[in-house]
């Protein structure tokens, strides 16, 4: 009697169970649906149609997979699909899929019910593609002109050390008269490198009453012209040439931040082009570089990535003011070794950035200013020079441009103090503030929408490139799941 009324529980609890059991793998599936449904909603190709049109592709897609599905019992009508859209800078859009549904139970007149409820929900949402303006500003300042490993640090160091500079000097100045600043430039053998004024170079034997004299194909040592009349090579030039096997067996080139900066602009290029192909929005982009003075126009306007190839990226190099002596670019052009205008350069873009769209259409683009610098100022404020990190003087320029709705997304190539041994002035001058230069360009930058700042520091070592596309695709969203 007792094993009889234990029958009746104990199969109630296994076809519960059962039952139970094939509800869940149900819901599971149909959660699954949902998620795929919400996704459909806010594909990069559905974020350029309507909110209608997205409503249907996420009913599409839950009808799709729960079609077929063995024990279930779902009439479409109880499918509930919200579109939520959001306009302005980040237009936006958010998928809600919602479900219920019945699993058929097998032992249904043991549990005295022919179904049980499932139900759940889904949301997806996805930042729309904007269509962007991009204002690439680079640092082509004399601090650019650094190597950008650390092993060519110690060998540009090593390579201008003489009795004149124990310590050598890790920058690639770029100099008219660079035994002025104590950098000699020699051969192997030990011979300065002279150029005459057409450009052919020469291996000095001696200086002798103000005329060079180098060595001929004969062996003999001859008068070649006044030293006045032409120039000594420059660091610059050693870091360009030391790949030169007939001049320097064995050497190879020494990459400068300068060239690293020049190669990221290249790389950016394609990688822009995918991206807006991915999209399905149109990136366009303007370059500008910037010293002392007003910067230059590196492109002259503002045109889709995809008519931009590498060759459009002008040779930086080529922009390097060639300094008569310290201090001055020509003999009467002193402008007190002050190379790094942020001042000018805020105020210039400011004025040269329309008032940016929504970004909604390609005729109303938002903006987004890059500059890629060490941010190491070095210029005339209120009439007095400074030679730091940004002040408040430019970070309310930065504001301003904020303001505007133009983000300004900053690449900081880290200056590190190691780079300034050897010079003095720098040491005493510039080294005690390099701390302060990443928190002010920090502050500079916009922020994220976690309130993270729009900024990547890339130091010695690291890829240029890398850290400028890794900073550009900050400015895209991708579709992910909220739940």
């Amino acid at each position: 009697m007792l094993v009889a009324f234990s029958i009746i529980p104990l199969t109630f609890a296994a076809g519960m169970g059962i039952d139970y059991s094939r509800a869940m793998k149900l819901q599971t599936k149909l959660n699954a649906a949902a998620d795929a449904a919400a996704l459909a909603a806010v594909t990069t190709p559905m974020m350029q149609k309507t909110d209608a049109d997205a409503k249907q592709a996420a009913v599409n897609m839950f009808n799709m997979q729960a079609a077929g599905l063995s024990g279930l019992v779902y009439d479409p009508k109880s499918l509930s699909v919200t579109i939520t859209s959001t306009t302005g800078v980040n237009t936006g859009r958010t998928a809600t899929v919602s479900y219920i549904a019945q699993s058929s139970n097998s032992f249904s007149k043991i549990l005295g019910k022919a179904s049980l409820t499932i139900k759940g929900s889904a949301s997806a949402n996805a930042t729309k593609a904007p269509f962007i303006n991009f204002y690439l500003v680079m640092d082509t300042s004399p601090s650019m002109l650094l190597p950008s490993t650390s092993a060519g640090l110690t060998q540009m160091r090593s390579l201008t050390s003489t009795s004149y500079l124990s310590k050598g000097c890790a920058f690639a100045c770029h100099t008219q008269n660079p035994h002025a600043d104590k950098i000699y430039i020699r051969n192997p053998k030990g011979k300065d490198i002279w150029f005459d004024s057409s450009g052919t170079m020469y291996y000095v034997d001696k200086v002798t009453n103000g005329y060079v004299y180098s060595t001929n194909s004969k062996g003999q040592s001859v008068k070649i012209a006044t030293e006045s009349s032409g120039h000594y090579a420059d660091s610059m030039w050693l870091a360009k040439n030391y790949g030169n096997q007939t001049i320097f067996p064995g050497g190879s080139n020494i990459e400068l931040r300068l060239d690293a900066e020049q190669l990221a602009a290249q790389n950016l290029i394609p990688f822009a082009q995918t991206t807006a192909a991915n999209n399905q929005v149109t990136y366009k982009l303007q370059m500008f570089s910037y010293d002392y003075g007003k910067p230059k126009t590196l492109t002259t306007s503002m045109v889709d990535v995809n008519t931009l190839t590498s060759a459009s990226v002008p040779d930086l190099s080529n922009l390097q003011a060639y300094w008569y002596s310290n201090g001055y670019i020509t003999s009467s052009q002193n402008i007190d070794d002050q190379s790094t205008d942020f001042q000018t350069m805020f105020n210039t873009m400011n004025t040269t950035i329309p008032t940016p769209g929504t970004g909604t259409t390609k005729d109303s683009p938002q903006a987004v200013m890059f500059i890629i610098t060490d941010g190491m100022s070095d210029e005339s404020l209120n009439g007095s020079r400074t030679h730091r990190e940004l002040q408040p003087f430019h970070l309310s320029q930065c504001q301003t441009i904020k303001n505007r709705g133009i983000r300004i997304a900053i690449l900081y190539t880290e200056y590190l103090p190691d780079s300034l041994t050897g010079d003095d002035w720098s040491q005493n001058n510039v080294a005690p503030y390099i701390k302060n230069v990443e928190p002010a360009l920090q502050q500079c930058a916009s922020a994220k929408p976690d309130g993270t700042p729009l900024y990547y520091k890339v130091t010695t070592d690291q890829s240029i490139s890398a850290a400028l596309t890794a900073l550009f695709a900050l400015t895209v969203s991708t579709a992910h799941l909220v739940q």
